[in-house]
């Protein structure tokens, strides 16, 4: 059974990042605000009491297999915050509108400031922490523990949108989704109305970040990312463990369901890197855009990463996209395509390189045309195109029930797929309709 020791559960593998929560914090910051008068305030946030934080030092996952199975990573060490107290116990002064300690107090930032800071925040129940409306150039810092109150509903609980911004956290802090409160196995398919959407990214442009984020107990779905271009997402941990266990709702199944890590749709050159998804559903979903590099991830526990589905969209083309140098533990899935039946689409310029994948439990590479109402039906139909897939370097081992190798492909839409170097052992009775070029053999 995953995660039978806290350190395994919290196992992290972010490149060039150490995260540690401080004992003691000096924090200085330049509020600026713009208005009829421009006017900046420098203030100085220092703890008169130690911020404490338990911690759980943790390193990289070691396996027995090949020095090449395992893609390239850092050495680093990264300490996992489990528990948090404010982390600046001295508050500004209230007149100080860009530091932020009160829901009812982030309209009137975000309406002001290019430096916001936003500690301890409580999100009401059936509110959205809106921030889709910020000042070019600003940064928005998470500080202390953000939570969550629970309400029967289907909403966004964060939603972020600007051009040229920063959303970053500081060291130590948490957003705790609450998830616990919704979750009944079931997810977004069913049971109790829940959010469907935890942080819905919208429209970030220009040289936007989001970056250095500790997210964990989200409902549903965690990132959804949609319209936007230039984009970096990078040294984020989406920590949904405590769903794996059943609760008295999910009749024995694991009360987290449709856990999604990072669903991408309609953007272009974007980036995702160096982070952490602990989760029930896809690590990565890209369900339409153009270049998007998603590399040296970290997924444990859910669907792999995937391509998909497309199909029957408002957009469905999904090109130029590479997935390198990650890991995928535990999960369903390793490398992923999927398409909807009797849709069209476009799906070109796809790699999968330098993938370790361990303990997959039904395809370690799933080329798949025959998706309907969200599951297989084993009658693949043309439609969507498939083309320009390369596949290079994707390692590791499936459980004995398991297939090591899937491709399920309509008649005359899929074409041009290269694989080299692949080496995917301990499944059974692969099975592939088309036969990729390259030193790749579908077997057993």
């Amino acid at each position: 059974m995953r995660f039978n020791t806290a350190a395994t559960a919290a196992t992290l593998l972010l490149a060039g990042t150490v995260r540690a929560a401080p004992t003691s914090t000096t924090h200085s910051t330049s509020h600026s605000t713009t208005g009829t008068a421009t006017t900046s305030h420098s203030t100085s946030h220092s703890t008169s009491t130690p911020h404490t934080t338990s911690t759980s030092i943790v390193t990289p996952i070691t396996t027995a297999s090949s020095p090449q199975a395992s893609p390239t990573t850092s050495s680093s060490v990264v300490l996992v915050p489990t528990t948090s107290t404010t982390s600046l116990a001295s508050t500004p002064s209230t007149t100080d509108a860009c530091y932020v300690t009160a829901f009812s107090a982030v309209a009137a930032a975000t309406a002001a400031c290019t430096a916001i800071i936003l500690d301890s925040i409580e999100i009401p129940g059936n509110q959205t922490l809106n921030l889709s409306k910020l000042k070019t150039g600003t940064i928005v810092t998470f500080a202390g523990t953000t939570t969550v109150d629970f309400y029967e509903a289907d909403y966004d609980i964060i939603k972020v949108g600007g051009t040229d911004v920063t959303i970053t956290a500081e060291p130590g802090a948490i957003i705790d989704g609450n998830g616990q409160a919704w979750w009944d196995g079931q997810g977004s398919n069913g049971g109790i109305e829940k959010p469907d959407h935890f942080f819905v990214i919208s429209k970030l442009l220009g040289n936007s970040v989001v970056k250095n984020l500790y997210i964990q107990n989200y409902p549903t779905h965690c990132f959804s990312i949609s319209g936007s271009a230039g984009l970096i997402m990078e040294n984020i941990v989406l920590n949904n463990t405590a769903g794996e266990a059943p609760n008295d709702r999910s009749g024995g199944l694991a009360a987290a369901h449709n856990t999604d890590g990072f669903d991408l749709s309609s953007c272009n050159n974007t980036i995702i890197r160096d982070s952490t998804v602990l989760n029930q559903d896809d690590c990565v979903a890209i369900t339409s855009g153009d270049h998007i590099t998603v590399s040296n991830m970290y997924c444990d526990g859910g669907h792999g990463l995937s391509i998909g589905s497309v199909g029957g969209k408002s957009n469905n083309n999904v090109t130029n996209i590479i997935f390198e140098d990650s890991k995928i533990l535990n999960s369903q899935n390793g490398a992923r395509i999927k398409s909807n039946s009797n849709t069209t689409g476009y799906i070109a310029n796809i790699t999968y390189s330098n993938i370790y994948v361990e303990n997959i439990s039904i395809y370690g590479i799933d080329i798949q045309q025959d998706y309907l109402n969200g599951g297989p039906t084993g009658d693949p139909t043309d439609g969507v195109i498939i083309t320009g897939v390369t596949m290079t370097n994707i390692t590791g081992t499936a459980e004995s029930d398991a297939k090591n190798y899937y491709i399920l492909c309509g008649a005359d839409t899929c074409s041009d797929f290269t694989f080299e170097d692949i080496s995917i052992v301990g499944g059974t009775n692969s099975s592939c309709n088309v036969q990729p070029v390259g030193d790749f053999t579908c077997s057993p």
